[in-house]
């Protein structure tokens, strides 16, 4: 099973409003969600609660969601998360950086949920067969 019961999942987002769409249709699933706004937050917030997943957008205002992937998939606590990379393209161009560096899917905004949904149930089932 998941470490907390229901999976959690990070949102880093620094759009309040798209994070506040994603995390009340998350709870509506019935995840247990934490929030970030920046990439700092969201690399204390993964070390700290090791959350079954983590929905990542592209551009953040502190560092670059390549550098926070990159963090992560090298850190023997972290790089086992699955990290899906949210974006407003949604060409190759747009999301091979984050699947070079560790992202395991991407998403293009807006947000369509059945996609978002497809992705939880794929990576999430794929780590728990891996558990």
């Amino acid at each position: 099973m998941f470490m907390h019961g229901k999976p959690l999942i990070l949102v880093v987002e620094p759009n309040l409003h798209e994070l506040e769409i994603l995390n009340s249709y998350l709870k509506k699933l019935e995840f247990s969600c934490m929030c970030a706004k920046q990439g700092v937050r969201a690399l204390i917030l993964a070390q700290t609660h090791k959350p079954d997943l983590i929905f990542l957008d592209m551009v953040l205002p502190d560092l670059s969601s390549i550098q926070v992937i990159y963090y992560l998939k090298r850190n023997p606590e972290t790089n086992q998360i699955p990290i899906i990379g949210l974006t407003s393209g949604s060409s190759a161009e747009d999301f091979n950086p984050a699947l070079q560096t560790g992202a395991v899917d991407c998403i293009a905004k807006p947000f369509n949920f059945h996609q978002i949904q497809f992705c939880l149930r794929r990576h999430l089932s794929l780590l728990h067969s891996f558990n």
